[in-house]
């Protein structure tokens, strides 16, 4: 009789699994918490994409649909469900995390899963991106209550968690310059060295130009668009001249970490500090290694080594970047 109790339950429970993969990933439902579910008699309430993470520009205030909130269940809704929203239990939900201020948002009160359906309608937020800075903050949009009875909200899934940055304030598009020495290969130089004589890819003497991307409130990444990109199809390699024409130095790209007056403290290697080819990055502190907000430029002195090619100091690079533009 044991056995059979045993296997009424797995049966009972591979049913559920089946029919309503929606619920797997709320561990409250697999371990029963609920007690065992007739999901026709407690049908669940769920926002079932967890988190959500946006990047956005200082735009003022912006429109962005989200997701939706679904009814867990093995029929659509019989009836209209009025689902109510809310982010106040964001500290509670979150903890220990930078948290989006409730006056840079705007959420809707409610969203509805009409009858015959599954899905509200998307969960439509105003966000003031102009308080948005480089690194993240974050807020949890729950569900509190419906306006029916007979529904369970759900314990994993009862909130969106939704993360938001901005750009540094530094990233653009900006005219590269400066020298490269190899210590290693001495016919290598700067990328810039063959860019300004080379009529055939620059016929009008154009300057040459990067993108210098926010990673974070103090990090900013160098990506090549032109030779890396393309070129290459990866702006994460670190262009150079072989001979008069164009390479790249794979697994290499410099960042460049700024305190908050702007000066560079570190550089390090965007594909590892070190890469697997053991390539990484140094800062040479004997350069200007600042950000100029008078012409919004900065200049940078580093260092490439690669311990398994060259002992010390492989490449040697000082170089200016000037502003141009806000990348698109």
């Amino acid at each position: 009789m044991k056995r059979n109790k045993y296997g009424l339950i797995m049966l009972a429970f591979i049913a559920l699994t089946a029919g309503f993969s929606s619920c797997l990933n709320d561990e409250m439902i697999e371990n029963q918490e609920y007690g065992l579910i007739n999901l026709n008699a407690n049908k669940i309430i769920e926002i079932p994409d967890g988190t959500i993470n946006l990047t956005e520009k200082n735009e003022g205030l912006k429109t962005i649909e989200l997701s939706s909130v679904r009814l867990a269940a093995e029929y659509a809704a019989e009836e209209d469900i009025v689902v109510s929203l809310s982010i106040d239990k964001s500290a509670e939900i979150l903890g220990n995390v930078s948290l989006l201020s409730p006056a840079n948002i705007q959420i809707p009160a409610s969203v509805t899963i009409l009858k015959g359906e599954r899905v509200s309608e998307p969960i439509v937020i105003s966000l003031n991106t102009d308080a948005l800075t480089a690194d993240p903050s974050y807020i949890a949009i729950s569900i509190s209550s419906t306006d029916k009875s007979g529904y369970l909200i759900s314990g994993n899934l009862g909130h969106l968690t939704l993360g938001v940055k901005g750009p540094h304030k530094w990233e653009g598009r900006y005219i590269l310059t400066g020298t490269m020495v190899d210590s290693n290969s001495p016919t290598l130089s700067h990328v810039t060295s063959f860019w300004a004589i080379d009529t055939e890819e620059n016929p009008n003497g154009d300057p040459y130009t990067v993108q210098i991307r926010s990673k974070n409130g103090s990090t900013l990444m160098f990506y090549d668009e032109i030779v890396g990109e393309g070129f290459f199809g990866n702006g994460f390699y670190y262009p150079i001249n072989v001979g008069g024409d164009y390479s790249v130095y794979g697994s290499f790209t410099p960042e460049f970490v700024f305190d908050a007056v702007g000066n560079i403290t570190a550089v390090v290697n965007h594909s590892g500090q070190p890469a697997a080819n053991s390539r990484s990055a140094e800062i040479d502190p004997s350069g200007i290694n600042k950000y100029d907000e008078a012409t919004k430029s900065f200049s940078v002195s580093y260092w490439m080594n690669q311990p398994t090619v060259i002992a010390g100091h492989r490449c040697h690079m000082v170089e200016t970047y000037t502003f141009l533009e806000k990348l698109d």
